[in-house]
């Protein structure tokens, strides 16, 4: 059966450069991840993107004595192909994306990172829908992951997280959710240019989560939730068990805002160590859209395994993003902000504070062809002295891109 191709009318969106935020927590979206196209039946993008950037600190460690860290220019190029799905009960997409990067004068930096993604949602009756989800990053520094506690290291990092579950209408007021999640993060080994630093360890953390909500006025729902993790981490040698529950509230102020709070009783049990902590958890998001942006903030405080150092600490998280829909907007921006502390509860680990920030500002020249200007900005801060990293990378680049349908 031969397949026939045809452009699309709907304008070619972009996939954004250095995805700095490429794991970021779950319950806020990120404008850095693959775009998604709302074209019916099958689509397939290919695309490139490519530009010049400049990194302020290729070594991701602290000044030195002067007060300088080690910088060079790169040029970095990703092309990428990603296939969509849709129809009135299914939902299917899927993409892959490589970053080249070279740098100027440290060529030993060289190398290609990977992202690589897979979802799909089936609304299998009226009532009950089924998702899945799949993304693998291999990234060389460990500052372009939002994981929990991690330091900041030109140290190679793979992360594989895999979600699935259903979300069902019980009765006609009631709704149910039963998400299942795992992650695994590992580490490689130390690359050029990184000072002698402590061994990471790396692990996985599988969890379970339901949700019994009752909708009480058209725009208001309230009910329970219950969450269970279970981290294996540092060579299978630490093993621990997070559980959350508390009361869920949701409220619609409009059409376009929504307001979710969730709080509740968090207790973990490292029996390794013979710790257990109890104490509240918190959980609070809002999300604003119009037709030509997306806006949303969520913030959180609760337990939380480490992958840097094999424990467990207490967080607070903030993030934030901005998201314009490129399909209305010649001129547009992407932006996403993520804040967080890590308090570990063992006494020998440092308390870390980091900040991640990106921004794109782009323009359409052609349908097919874009101009961005990139900035993308890390810190981390252990309040220490010598203890803070910072770094930046901006640039320019080009975006090729445009779907083509396929029937």
């Amino acid at each position: 059966m031969l397949m026939q191709f045809r452009r699309s009318r709907v304008p070619a969106l972009v996939v954004l450069a250095m995805g700095l935020a490429s794991a970021a927590p779950a319950s806020a979206q990120d404008p850095t991840e693959f775009p998604s196209w709302t074209i019916p039946g099958w689509t397939f993008t290919p695309g490139m993107v490519f530009g010049a950037l400049f990194d302020s600190n290729v070594a991701i460690a602290g000044p030195d004595v002067n007060g300088n860290t080690a910088s060079d220019n790169l040029f970095q190029m990703e092309p990428f192909a990603q296939l969509e799905y849709r129809s009135p009960r299914t939902t299917f997409g899927s993409g892959y994306r490589p970053s080249v990067r070279r740098y100027r004068d440290l060529t030993e930096l060289n190398g290609t990172d990977q992202h690589a993604y897979a979802s799909v949602r089936n609304r299998v009756t009226r009532r009950v829908t089924l998702f899945a989800s799949e993304s693998y990053t291999d990234v060389a520094t460990t500052d372009q992951l939002v994981l929990n506690d991690l330091p900041f290291q030109r140290r190679g990092v793979r992360q594989n997280a895999i979600a699935a579950g259903t979300e069902a209408r019980l009765t006609r007021s009631l709704d149910g959710v039963v998400r299942y999640d795992s992650s695994w993060v590992n580490f490689d080994e130390p690359e050029p240019l990184e000072p002698s630093t402590a061994p990471l360890h790396g692990g996985v953390v599988n969890g379970v989560r339901g949700e019994l909500t009752q909708r009480l006025t058209p725009r208001f729902s309230a009910g329970g939730t219950y969450d269970i993790r279970r981290a294996n981490l540092d060579g299978g040698t630490r093993h621990q068990t997070f559980q959350d529950a508390g009361a869920l509230v949701r409220y619609r102020l409009e059409e376009r805002t929504t307001v979710e709070a969730t709080a509740g009783l968090a207790h973990l049990d490292d029996r390794e160590r013979g710790l257990a902590r109890s104490g509240f958890f918190v959980n609070g998001r809002v999300r604003y859209q119009v037709p030509r942006a997306t806006l949303g903030a969520e913030y959180s405080r609760g337990f939380t395994p480490s992958f840097g150092f094999g424990g467990s600490s207490r967080t607070d998280d903030v993030s934030g993003y901005v998201q314009m829909p490129l399909a209305h907007n010649r001129l547009y921006a992407q932006e996403s902000f993520s804040w967080r502390r890590a308090r570990p509860l063992d006494p020998l680990e440092q308390e870390r504070r980091s900040t991640w920030m990106h921004s794109v500002l782009g323009y359409t020249v052609q349908r097919w062809l874009r101009i961005e200007g990139y900035y993308a900005f890390s810190r981390q801060d252990t309040r220490l002295p010598g203890g803070q990293v910072n770094r930046h990378i901006v640039g320019a680049q080009f975006v090729v891109s445009e779907p083509v349908r396929i029937r």
